[in-house]
């Protein structure tokens, strides 16, 4: 995501920050974008991306972010 805009919402999770935004699609629907940092530095992680349902509202764009990036949190801890 170049030139991107302050993370609407910053989770703290598990030592991880989780960053997401919420963007329409093309149809209008909201979808998530989602960040995992540790220490202010951004880690990759295999993020899938968002092919699950398209949101209805912003709101729930941003929770399903949040849920994912916590999901894939567990994933890289869990694993390891």
């Amino acid at each position: 995501m170049q030139n991107q805009q302050e993370a609407q919402v910053r989770d703290p999770y598990r030592g991880h920050e989780i960053r997401v935004w919420a963007r329409r699609n093309d149809s209008g629907a909201w979808r998530d974008e989602v960040q995992v940092y540790v220490g202010g530095a951004r880690i990759e992680l295999a993020v899938p991306a968002a092919d699950g349902p398209d949101w209805m509202t912003e709101s729930e764009a941003l929770l399903a972010g949040v849920e994912r990036g916590r999901y894939l949190i567990d994933k890289r801890i869990d694993d390891d």
